[in-house]
């Protein structure tokens, strides 16, 4: 294991060009992500540049650096790599290295995006928390808390990386479960609302925060600002509701119990079984009875079934997912 850089503010400000905003890819729940990089002289490195900028960020940077130099956490395929940490005063931050082509949140309403991409990104994620919450013998599972959509960027090979370990509890970091005086719960509209007494963590949370990203997928939808301020509802909400009047429709074909948008149907890798068996997976995860969601070992052993994971299963990597202690796990 390499020890990680310490670098300034300046060099981060260097490589990103000032933090310009042609370099930035999108906000995370505490500050920006940035593209950066810089010539070695045999080649060129590709680097995300972090930044906080709101909260109190110097343990959120302290657990980072010790979760992602621990030699459990190096080669799963969606963990990033740090190559090194910035804490110059008020001005923290850590550099990934990999090459980002955006976030999934920016991602998810496009056309361009396609199905077989989605199934790419709900796969590698649904491997990556299988992994942190499955607990490795002495350690406690790993619970994130603030999954998001805007906290998983695709490298340039459209592989998803989750990017942000800011409130994560458990396992190698301390049991942060219990936080009766932390008003921060999670990602706005990812944040569990059925969860129990307030401040209270489990592993079901992220479960939820998983499914709304799952429904995002498959039915091009995330939640704005813009619909904040019009009060819209969550896209959780919006889930609920379509699929109970699709239950409750007089033809129960697989067609009307799907959530995928219309769009995403006619894309060439897309199964008519794939619709039905992935809307009840997401709808499963965002369940109002937090004991009756699946674990994510069983989302991913859901996934597996489905025709395009089949189908693909090399182009997925679904070998790596499944045996991540292979490489070094």
């Amino acid at each position: 294991m390499n020890p990680l850089d310490k670098l300034t503010y300046d060099e981060l400000s260097l490589y990103t060009n000032s933090f310009s905003e042609s370099k930035c890819i999108g906000h995370f729940q505490f500050g920006k992500f940035y593209r950066a990089k810089f010539n070695c002289p045999d080649r060129e490195r590709h680097f995300v540049v972090k930044i906080w900028e709101t909260g109190y960020n110097v343990l959120r940077l302290a657990d980072e650096v010790i979760l992602l130099r621990h030699e459990m956490m190096l080669n799963h395929p969606s963990m990033v790599q740090m190559y090194g940490f910035c804490a110059d005063g008020e001005h923290l931050g850590v550099m990934y290295e990999f090459q980002a082509s955006d976030s999934v949140y920016n991602l998810i309403a496009k056309d361009s995006f396609t199905w077989l991409q989605r199934i790419k990104v709900a796969l590698g994620i649904a491997s990556l928390l299988k992994f942190l919450h499955t607990g490795y013998l002495r350690y406690l599972p790993l619970i994130v808390r603030n999954l998001d959509a805007a906290h998983i960027l695709l490298d340039e090979y459209g592989y998803p990386r989750l990017c942000d370990f800011s409130m994560a509890t458990g396992g190698i970091l301390p049991d942060r479960t219990v936080h009766k005086n932390d008003h921060v719960n999670g990602c706005y509209s990812h944040i569990d609302p059925y969860a129990g007494k307030k401040g209270k963590y489990s592993d079901k949370q992220d479960v939820f925060a998983y499914g709304v990203i799952l429904l995002g997928l498959i039915t091009k939808k995330v939640y704005t600002e813009e619909d904040r301020q019009a009060q819209l509802p969550f896209v959780h909400e919006w889930a609920q509701r379509e699929h109970i009047a699709n239950e409750s429709g007089s033809v129960r074909k697989a067609t009307r119990r799907s959530l995928v948008h219309e769009s995403l149907t006619k894309d060439p890798d897309f199964d008519s079984a794939d619709g039905a068996e992935i809307t009840t997976m997401a709808m499963e995860c965002i369940n109002v009875c937090d004991y009756e969601r699946p674990t994510m070992k069983q989302v991913l052993r859901s996934l597996l079934t489905l025709p395009v994971v089949k189908q693909h299963a090399p182009f997925l990597r679904v070998n790596k997912l499944l045996h991540p202690h292979k490489n070094g796990l």
